[in-house]
């Protein structure tokens, strides 16, 4: 089991939350005056790769006005800390500020993050990598391991056109740093073999991004219809800031369907390109129309492969899922049962190419909990080409 969560409930239950508003004559709140809650709950759990790990998340929520509480939007703002420590030397912190209902037409976002990874996935660049349970023995317990360090600034704005479509501009300032791990690993015989200038070496990656979004959802934590498509460039000049010159294209396409008020298929596609120099750290990096995720594996991306497998300069992949709600009340909670198939590679050596030659293909399937407008805990199991994979979801894969 990839984790097991002591407080899985806990990222949906405010605990301590504090409501200040207006209370009309009737006795009730007045949804439309300016108000806060506050969300804070502990974390506890346990995995075999990390250790033990605790922390704490807090948050201050406005939520949206009566006038648009049905609105795709889940809140008007919402301002986090989050920040976890565990026995493997692992940690990370996070302070978060998300505000897509601040002003209308407008979407503002900003995090800052610090992380230190001490045993990330790390099997090798290209679409060949191999995945031998062999090689992981106490005498090189660490083979498929590397300490991957991170303190990365992201600020992003959006801004309407004309009905669902936007227009987006964001800055990324990043240092990071890849090392091998103590003892034998793929990472330690990458940096003998000079695969990548940068492994084992501080980097500085900066990059400023545009783009345009065309988005339909109903729901932007758990849409039942519409569509999104996105397309952006993002461009790193070393000249400028940072060590790296590169360019980053890519277009991101989901739908969602209801055939059913109780079934819902949803379907995604993600393709990107990068050009120049880009290096190890920047390829970990997927930007998608309304969010970023990690590389092909994951969560995030392709539930039946570990996190992180595939690295690659390109990347292609697809999902296709079909939800299905046991129960649920609107707005209060839904409990989904969800059946997927994930597909998807990486190009390295090769030029990138529309292709189904050589995807890596796996299915599965999972239980997902929502609570409110934006809480989301769930557990998938994935079967793919490297065995069964287990993965916690805080949100939707898409």
């Amino acid at each position: 089991m990839r984790a097991i969560l002591l407080t899985a409930l806990a990222l949906l239950i405010p605990v301590g939350a504090r409501v200040s508003a207006q209370v009309d004559t009737a006795g009730g709140f007045d949804f439309d005056a300016d108000y806060w809650f506050n969300v804070f709950y502990p974390k506890i759990f346990y995995t075999p790769t990390e250790g033990l790990a605790v922390g704490a998340y807090y948050a201050v929520i406005q939520p949206v006005r009566a006038d648009d509480f049905y609105s795709p939007a889940p809140y008007r703002i919402a301002l986090s800390l989050d920040g976890q420590i565990a026995t493997s030397g692992s940690r990370f912190l996070k302070l978060q500020a998300n505000a897509p209902g601040l002003a209308n037409g407008w979407r503002f976002s900003a995090r800052l993050t610090a992380r230190r990874r001490a045993k990330d996935n790390y099997f090798g660049l290209g679409n060949s990598t191999v995945f031998e349970p062999d090689s992981v023995t106490d005498a090189q317990p660490n083979f498929y391991r590397a300490i991957r360090t991170q303190y990365t600034l992201r600020a992003e704005v959006q801004r309407r056109l004309v009905g669902p479509l936007r227009v987006l501009a964001g800055l990324k300032a990043e240092h990071w740093k890849i090392s091998p791990p103590d003892g034998p690993s793929v990472l330690a015989k990458d940096l003998a073999n000079r695969v990548d200038p940068t492994i084992d070496v501080g980097t500085d990656d900066v990059s400023l991004r545009i783009g345009l979004v065309f988005d339909t959802r109903d729901d932007q934590v758990a849409p039942n219809s519409g569509v999104v498509i996105g397309v952006g460039l993002g461009v790193a000049d070393a000249d400028v800031a940072g060590d790296l010159t590169y360019t980053r294209t890519t277009v991101n396409v989901q739908g969602y369907w209801s055939a059913s008020p109780l079934l819902i298929f949803a379907a995604r596609a993600v393709a990107q390109v990068t050009d120049g120099t880009p290096r190890l750290g920047t390829f970990y990096l997927i930007e998608g129309g309304t969010r970023f995720y990690n590389t092909l594996g994951g969560s995030a991306t392709h539930r039946a492969l570990a996190g992180n497998r595939f690295l690659g300069r390109d990347q292609l992949f697809g999902n296709l899922e079909a939800r299905y709600t046991l129960s649920a009340i609107p707005t209060l909670y839904r409990i989904s049962l969800l059946g997927f198939l994930d597909a998807g590679r990486v190009f390295e050596t090769e030029d990138f190419r529309i292709t189904a030659d050589d995807l890596k293909v796996g299915a599965g399937g999972g239980l997902i909990f929502q609570v409110g407008r934006a809480g989301i805990a769930g557990i998938t199991v994935g079967f793919g080409p490297d065995g069964v994979q287990m993965d916690f979801h805080t949100r939707w894969t898409f």
